[in-house]
């Protein structure tokens, strides 16, 4: 069992999480995991010790279908998913919360992600099912990015049989990938994004495993889940996939298939979209710059890695035979110059930077941390801000946008 699943009755949930909704998750198994709830302590505190050591203890003999609800609970057990479920259920008018608010109360400390989950799980199923899908388009560090050859092109989604069409030729892909047999496409719009969900089957894997206390093989496809992003009023699409290659093939599926042209997003491939050339030309004087009325309030510039690697006349990269990697709470260049002072920042080559990107909301504050290594990827492990980072990343010139004819000229 994964240890997230164990770990999702912790001490600090198991002294606050109320005992009722623990008891209506697990009643159904009580059986199968040979718990008598009945024969709980009377005492309080050693009766929220015994659910603590059931779930500490917990294997593969919780039954298959508890255990899918503790790792679906567990996925949106964040700080991330707790959003998604409220986002939601105040678009859907709900309040998940209410029959547990006490009156008069502050019951904010008992409301924690994991509460939330829970509550969503046992009282809302469409809601959490709809934040469960969302989560997905989080879950890819880094995605691949793309833009299209032209601008002005309006997805026919709705159009007859495209989404049908797209389907088919996705589950054709993965099934002569992987030769498997699952794969699901499910279809979101929101605000200015259209979103594509595709669960799907990977490749078999086969491991020893105990049965019962007997040594067996067990050979399975893990479902895994591919997202698509794309924004019609910059042509731009992102991929999330555990497989860049799979990725690559959505890309070109996508284009086909919704947008008419399976090569529209081609010639981007080949174009540079994340620079640190600003860094590489202020060093130590490069700060960033944003909207002090805005949602970020801080970037501290906590890491960089630089070499003396080069682009030779033919295009390949010449290996650097040494690297130094250097970090610091507020700006890591500042910090090369103190401890390198012989070393040039205009004579070597910035591998990767790595910022802290400090975002306001309800309030409080949420630390980013954000990868960015040219020429094409940039990775963060909380997408839920990510439009608003890339967009500072484009206001200092980090991140480029693929100029095509029609925006060229405007500019011009």
């Amino acid at each position: 069992m994964p240890k997230r699943i164990r770990n999702f009755v912790d001490r600090a949930f198991s002294r606050t999480v109320d005992i009722e909704l623990l008891h209506r998750l697990l009643s159904p198994y009580f059986g199968q995991i040979e718990f008598d709830w009945n024969e709980l302590p009377d005492d309080d505190k050693k009766r929220r010790e015994a659910i603590f050591n059931l779930f500490a203890r917990a294997d593969t003999r919780f039954p298959a279908k508890l255990q899918f609800a503790l790792y679906n609970i567990s996925t949106l057990s964040t700080d991330a998913g707790a959003r998604i479920i409220l986002e939601i259920a105040t678009e859907a008018g709900v309040d998940v919360l209410a029959p547990h608010r006490v009156e008069g109360g502050d019951d904010d400390l008992r409301f924690t992600p994991r509460f939330i989950a829970l509550v969503t799980w046992l009282d809302h199923g469409a809601i959490f099912d709809r934040a469960l899908s969302a989560a997905a388009f989080l879950a890819h560090s880094s995605k691949l990015e793309r833009d299209a050859d032209r601008e002005d092109v309006e997805p026919r989604h709705h159009e007859a049989g495209v989404q049908s069409d797209f389907t088919e030729a996705v589950r054709r892909h993965f099934a002569s990938r992987y030769n498997g047999h699952y794969c699901d496409v499910r279809w979101f719009e929101e605000e200015d994004l259209l979103r594509v969900l595709i669960l799907h089957g990977s490749k078999p894997e086969t491991k020893n495993v105990d049965q019962e206390g007997i040594e067996d093989t067990l050979k399975f496809r893990e479902i895994v889940q591919s997202t698509i992003e794309y924004d019609p009023r910059q042509g731009s699409i992102a991929v999330g996939s555990k497989s860049a290659a799979d990725a690559k093939k959505l890309v070109k599926l996508f284009g086909e298939h919704v947008l008419g042209d399976k090569d529209i997003f081609e010639a981007s491939a080949k174009e540079q979209l994340y620079t640190l050339e600003p860094l590489q030309k202020l060093g130590a004087a490069f700060r960033f710059h944003f909207d002090p009325d805005g949602d970020i309030t801080h970037v501290a510039l906590r890491e960089v890695r630089v070499d003396e690697a080069q682009i030779t006349t033919t295009g390949r990269l010449r290996r650097s035979p040494w690297f130094l990697t250097l970090g610091d709470s507020q700006n890591a260049l500042k910090r090369l110059k103190d401890v390198a002072s012989d070393l040039d920042i205009a004579d070597l080559r910035i591998v990767h930077a790595k910022v802290d990107v400090t975002i306001e909301m309800d309030d409080a504050e949420v630390v980013v941390p954000v990868t960015i290594r040219p020429p094409r990827t940039v990775s963060m492990r909380d997408h839920s801000h990510e439009r608003l980072i890339l967009e500072m990343l484009e206001d200092n010139d980090i991140r480029k946008r693929r100029r095509t004819g029609q925006a060229a000229a405007a500019a011009e």
